[in-house]
């Protein structure tokens, strides 16, 4: 869970910009010939906790994510 106060447009666009991020580099992973699936189960992970925290900070996300 993300502990500090986010009032700012600014750190929500970049918190988006690290989930779109998050996004690319699991594509990237799943399609490696040597692709490491405890990675990409980790990177998912991380992706829908910050999904998650996202839409919780920001309940525009549910409708746009």
């Amino acid at each position: 869970m993300i502990c500090m106060q986010i009032e700012d447009a600014q750190m929500l666009c970049w918190l988006r910009s690290q989930l779109r991020v998050l996004s690319a580099w699991r594509e990237e992973l799943v399609c490696r010939n040597e692709t490491d699936l405890e990675a990409v189960t980790r990177l998912e992970q991380h992706h829908q906790w910050l999904n998650s925290e996202l839409e919780r900070l920001d309940p525009a996300m549910r409708h746009h994510g």
